[in-house]
């Protein structure tokens, strides 16, 4: 007898001795004796009695209670799961009676089917143990053990958690139909843990990063949108997207086809807008568009090339003014204007009879550089310091016509001055060589080395002097102050210095007597003379 059956022990009708009726135990009217879950202790031998008034009988019963103990069949003893997934651990136990499950987690904490449990982990009747969004703290051992009362058996799963691999939100796999011209937004939107770096590849197998400059039409966002602008036939194809990182990829693949649709002519490239062309030269003027029908590239006034060109085989001055290319088809038209400029003539420097300047230190010297030329040249100087003059300065004026003025000359001031005119079509230069002309002081009419005055009787002391440039005369008196034809006269005393250097002593007295000395100076050198005069 297995050991969940009832026992029923059938006994003939009589005058029955048993056991007192129990929660398991209970005799019947015709005196079976029944045993609600036999358990082990159940078994062993059993003795009926039935006794009446003419006498008693017995009967023996040998009960033998069988039970099979638990067996864990099968089962995963090594499971990987990714972080952020349910995770089931099966346990499939057999035994006679059915074993109960209970399952030690990896943090030790005791878990059965009878356990009211918590959100996250549950154990189903079957005996499988259920974790939800697993976790990296989740790893570990996991023991199921399975109990009846003939025996325990036990199973340990080790749970191993890695990282997923990347998820792209959008459709795997999307079919996109877009107009031509029209920009285009192919989002790609990637997460994970790590967060996984996100790149295209076009239809032609081009690998596109983010913020990657591939042409002005292709871009890749940091958030692994593909940004396609001004759309053409030619796009159409599968643009895949791939994200990966460390524990993984994931693909998206988007089949995009163009339609074509008739857009407005659009001038794409022409000529610089402002050309300059020196006298005879080739006008050669590009202009190319864009639009669906193929825009008629003409040009005002002129016959063209196929290809929107237009070329003239000598520029001359009637050429010059504005072009306008026009790109029309049957939607519209799209125009654009060229201005042309011819240089007629390169710049040339007007011959000048002043070939050679000579100019006395401290005066003004005009070199003179005249220039024609179409446009009209600009003029600029090179001085012997090799410093460049296109401006006016303190000291050197550049007159409109192109003559330079050099104020308040000096000795550094001489070498040669090089004028340069220069327009589109050239240069042009002269040079002209300057001489400074200077010398250091030389008094030429001095006074007497003694000179013997009466009081009151005026007294003239010359002292002129040459020199360039012209030195400046400066007497010192006997009281050692000082007389300059810088600063002429005197606050007191009798003396009075003449702007050519002759020293005056008006009211000559004795005290007036003593040195007279005359000195001569500019920045090249000086010179000097005494004279004693003696008043008696």
């Amino acid at each position: 007898m297995e050991r969940s059956d009832a026992v029923l022990l059938s006994l003939p009708p009589a005058e029955t001795d048993a056991p007192a009726s129990g929660s398991r135990w209970m005799v019947l009217p015709n005196g079976t004796l029944a045993i609600a879950r036999a358990a082990l202790q159940d078994g062993g031998q059993y003795c009926c009695t039935a006794t009446n008034a003419l006498g008693t009988a017995r009967l023996l019963a040998t009960l033998a209670v069988v039970a099979y103990p638990p067996r864990i069949a099968g089962g995963t003893r090594l499971l990987t799961a990714h972080a952020g997934t349910p995770v089931a651990m099966r346990c499939p136990a057999e035994g006679r009676p059915p074993p109960s499950i209970s399952w030690v987690l990896g943090n030790e904490t005791h878990i059965s089917s009878s356990s009211q449990g918590n959100q996250k982990v549950l154990v189903w009747p079957d005996g499988t143990l259920m974790i939800k969004n697993v976790t990296v703290y989740d790893r570990g051992l996991y023991t199921c053990t399975a109990t009846n009362p003939a025996g325990t058996d036990t199973l340990t799963v080790k749970l191993q958690v890695i990282a997923a691999p990347p998820v792209i939100l959008e459709e795997k796999r999307q079919r996109i139909t877009a107009t031509a011209g029209q920009d285009l937004n192919l989002p790609c939107t990637a997460e994970g843990n790590p967060q996984p770096r996100v790149h295209w590849v076009l239809p032609e197998g081009m690998v596109v990063k983010p913020l990657q400059f591939v042409n002005t039409r292709v871009l890749l966002l940091p958030n692994g949108t593909l940004r396609l602008g001004g759309l053409v036939t030619t796009d159409s194809g599968n643009y895949e997207c791939i994200a990966t990182s460390s524990t993984g990829s994931e693909r998206r693949v988007v089949t995009l086809t163009v339609r074509h649709r008739d857009t407005l002519p659009r001038i794409a490239a022409a000529s610089q807008g402002m050309t300059q062309l020196s006298f005879g030269d080739k006008l050669l003027l590009n202009c190319t568009a864009s639009g669906s029908p193929a825009p008629e590239i003409s040009w005002s006034l002129y016959v063209l090339f196929d290809n929107g060109t237009l070329y003239l085989n000598r520029a001359g001055v009637t050429e010059e003014g504005d072009y306008t290319c026009y790109a029309q088809n049957t939607l519209g038209r799209d125009e654009m204007k060229i201005r042309i400029t011819v240089v007629t003539a390169a710049p040339q420097i007007k011959h000048s009879y002043k070939t050679y300047i000579k100019v006395t230190a401290g005066d003004t010297a005009l070199l003179d550089c005249e220039a024609a030329g179409e446009p009209k040249p600009k003029i600029f100087w090179l001085l012997p310091s090799s410093d460049m003059i296109s401006s006016s300065t303190d000291r050197h004026l550049l007159h409109t016509n192109g003559s330079l003025s050099v104020r308040r000359a000096k000795l550094l001031d001489a070498g040669e001055y090089m004028c340069v005119a220069h327009n589109p079509a050239g240069d042009s230069s002269v040079t002209v060589p300057v001489t400074i002309v200077a010398y250091p002081p030389r008094i030429t009419n001095r006074p007497p080395q003694t000179i013997r005055a009466m009081p009151g009787a005026a007294v003239q002391l010359s002292c002129t002097a040459l020199g360039i440039p012209k030195p400046e005369i400066t007497w010192e008196l006997p009281d050692h102050s000082i007389l300059s034809t810088g600063n002429p006269g005197r606050a007191s005393g009798s003396e009075l210095l003449h702007p050519q250097g002759t020293l005056i002593i008006q009211n000559p007295r004795p005290s007036d007597s003593g040195m007279y000395k005359c000195t001569a100076k500019n920045h090249l050198g000086s010179d000097f003379t005494v004279t004693y005069v003696h008043v008696i």
